[in-house]
């Protein structure tokens, strides 16, 4: 009923802007349902605007990112496929460069989501072409209007991608290290996007402690949880920047405040809970607390027995939980036999 009302007064204003930003908090705070109604709603209100068809397609993609789940690809793969269409409608009535610049950001944006979707299901040398597709509007939209920083983002993402291409993949495409250049980029977008700034610096502070494990990368991740307490993603990102320094404590932390905000609204998503558990297991261990490692390394392996939904990544999962068995167990023996926490030398 809130949100209704909160809908209808905003529809009123004739403001689309504030609906976008209203839409985007509200996935920020995980509230995904009410998200994708919001952008449904500008969807009827504008048919022929590609922009919420942009975002509720990034919002779908965020859901099923922190869900662990492809539940809702057909829907999404469907929303690229509309939006795709309005682009070609509303490039025709483009009516100034920035309305053209705009539609090309959609273009870009849309093919830019489905590329990293095949991408996540390992199906690369698709997404390449989406990619390279995705690349061409983001590089249209700048040189058609320079103060769309939101593509920025997009430009800087596929440039660190492509860094980090698997090499049976990088034969396809040119050979080349783009990582500082994505860097500036994300950052651009982090300092002057109309839309995306705050997802550009949750994503700034990711790469950064991927390039160049740094304390201003934990800042950045930081200040974003702080924006938006109510946020796994954000929460993740952070933990990211802490186990790059180095912060194993801070990592355990993190990982504990994610436990009861994950069961809240995903105890049935198994597979979610699994890649949680089996992280939290890991910084219990790097802390030296192996019962507690063992304890979550096993609500891991618990969860993954129900896990139905095929899993791209599943088999390297195991692999990991295995490993990291092998190492409590080792561990555990060593300080039976010697009654004390071995040295990184041992």
């Amino acid at each position: 009923m809130k949100l209704f009302i909160l809908l209808i007064t905003l529809v009123s204003s004739k403001n689309s802007d504030v609906l976008i930003y209203t839409a985007l908090n509200l996935a920020y705070q995980d509230d995904f349902t009410h998200s994708v109604q919001v952008f449904d709603t500008l969807i009827s209100l504008d048919k022929a605007n590609p922009l919420p068809y942009v975002f509720k397609a990034g919002i779908l993609d965020s859901y099923m990112l922190d869900h662990s789940t492809v539940e809702r690809e057909d829907e999404f793969y469907d929303v690229i496929r509309r939006g795709l269409k309005v682009c070609k409608y509303a490039e025709r009535k483009a009516r100034t460069r920035e309305d053209s610049a705009w539609i090309y950001f959609s273009y870009a944006s849309l093919f830019g989501y489905r590329a990293v979707r095949k991408g996540r299901n390992k199906n690369y040398l698709s997404g390449l072409r989406d990619a390279y597709r995705a690349i061409s509007y983001y590089k249209k939209t700048i040189k058609t209007y320079p103060k769309i920083y939101d593509a920025y983002i997009g430009l800087g993402t596929f440039h660190f991608a492509l860094s980090e291409l698997p090499r049976f993949v990088k034969w396809f495409v040119a050979p080349g290290d783009y990582r500082e250049k994505a860097l500036k980029e994300i950052k651009l977008a982090a300092d002057s996007a109309k839309y995306s700034r705050v997802i550009a610096m949750d994503e700034y502070a990711w790469v950064l402690a991927y390039v160049r494990p740094s304390h201003k990368a934990v800042k950045i991740a930081e200040k974003v949880v702080k924006m938006f307490p109510k946020s796994r993603s954000f929460l993740w990102t952070l933990a990211f920047t802490y186990r790059r320094r180095g912060y194993w404590w801070k990592v355990e932390r993190t990982f504990l405040k994610l436990v009861p905000m994950t069961l809240k609204d995903q105890r049935t998503y198994h597979y979610s809970l699994t890649i949680l558990f089996y992280n939290l297991a890991r910084a219990k261990y790097f802390t030296g607390k192996l019962d507690d490692a063992a304890w979550y390394l096993d609500l891991a392996y618990f969860n993954l027995y129900f896990v139905k939904e095929k899993q791209p990544d599943r088999e390297q999962m195991v692999k990991s939980m295995d490993k990291l068995k092998t190492w409590i167990e080792k561990r555990k023996s060593w300080r039976r036999k010697h009654g004390k926490r071995p040295s990184k030398n041992s």
